[in-house]
């Protein structure tokens, strides 16, 4: 897997107890799986063959707290 410049935020609920939970932000960034490529035929708005997307995952980029 090979990391890449794709970033997001996505919102979760992470539960505080048994019936509350707390939304928060989380920063993910996109891993591209070179190995493994999507069997789908992709052409521009004039016709030209582009290349199949890679396969790959959304990753949670663990943040720290500054003291």
């Amino acid at each position: 897997m090979k990391p890449t410049t794709r970033f997001r935020y996505i919102e979760r609920t992470v539960p505080i107890n048994e019936t509350t939970g707390k939304r928060v932000r989380i920063l993910q960034q996109w891993w591209e799986d070179k190995n493994i490529m999507l069997a789908v035929h992709i052409t521009d708005k004039d016709g030209n063959t582009l290349p199949s997307p890679n396969r790959g995952e959304w990753r949670d980029i663990p943040l720290e707290q500054e003291a």
